[in-house]
């Protein structure tokens, strides 16, 4: 994995998510990619090793896990693979 990306369902909880999660990791907002059609079109990049206190943090936030998804990303341009995680 390359980095780790967050899609939402909605703006609104892209942006609730940017705050919770900027008191524990480092995140960078960035459109969502292609590959990934789910959401609202803005999602939240971190890099791979801050993968768990971010899915703990938004477990405990007040979004619901069908408002967000996880994703591994590996790869760029023609060889970019994203794969869903649990």
């Amino acid at each position: 994995m390359d980095y780790a990306l967050i899609s939402f369902a909605s703006t609104y909880g892209a942006i609730y998510a940017q705050k919770v999660l900027k008191e524990v990791a480092p995140v960078q907002v960035m459109p969502v990619l292609r590959e990934i059609s789910l959401g609202c079109g803005m999602a939240l990049r971190i890099v791979p090793e801050d993968l768990a206190v971010v899915q703990a943090a938004l477990a405990a936030s007040s979004l619901q896990h069908g408002e967000y998804a996880c994703y591994a990303i590996t790869g760029s341009g023609s060889t970019l693979q994203a794969e869903l995680l649990p």
